[in-house]
């Protein structure tokens, strides 16, 4: 069962969050471009479109109704209701698929990366956008994450566990990028740095290998 009810019951909280943060969120829409495959994308777990509509992506497939409704209504995007685990749409018919900050709140995400092959043509690729759990901003989420209506039934991972996963699910030649930097990183927090052993917010792209 979709780990939804957060989202539907503060959908509002959810784009406060953005709003209050500028360039924090304009940090990670700027990481995940250096690393967005072109063609025709999907997002997986889309939510309110915060970052369908930035990056241009064609397709979002999102559980939540109120999400769903937000992302109708202020952004005039058209979500499809789905889950990661299942997706509605038939084999190769994607460019690439992306899991954006959503891994975390998957009940099978090797299920939903299994799905994310099947979708994606065969020279296609995935974009998987996360919290990296042995970050200190990550460790501080999983400590607090019972206090937040969003993550308190999230499972937060690592960069090893993700890789495996894509891994898996017959993806290959991973790329990742970082920010969200913590302050002893000796970099700006919202610098964009290759790689993925500093920041909160990484972001990995693989390609298709089956």
């Amino acid at each position: 069962m979709p780990k939804t009810q957060g989202y539907e019951s503060h959908a509002d909280t959810y784009d406060q969050w953005f709003d209050e943060n500028p360039e924090t969120y304009q940090a990670e829409i700027a990481a995940i471009k250096q690393l967005l495959p072109h063609g025709k994308g999907i997002e997986i777990g889309a939510g309110s479109g915060r970052f369908t509509k930035p990056l241009a992506i064609d397709t979002g497939v999102e559980p939540a109704k109120a999400m769903r409704e937000r992302a109708r209504q202020e952004r005039g995007l058209e979500m499809t209701e789905g889950v990661a685990e299942a997706l509605p749409f038939s084999d190769g018919l994607f460019d690439f698929a992306a899991f954006i900050t959503s891994t975390c709140f998957l009940d099978d995400p090797a299920q939903a990366y299994r799905e994310a092959a099947r979708v994606t043509k065969e020279n296609g690729a995935i974009v998987v956008a996360y919290l990296e759990r042995n970050s200190e901003l990550g460790q501080m989420y999983e400590k607090h994450k019972h206090e937040s209506p969003f993550y308190c039934d999230a499972t937060f991972y690592t960069f090893d566990e993700i890789e495996t996963m894509l891994n898996q699910a017959g993806f290959a030649n991973i790329q990742s990028v970082q920010t969200v930097l913590p302050e002893t990183s000796g970099h700006d927090t919202n610098d964009i740095l290759p790689g993925h052993d500093k920041g909160t917010f990484i972001v990995i792209k693989a390609d298709k290998s089956l």
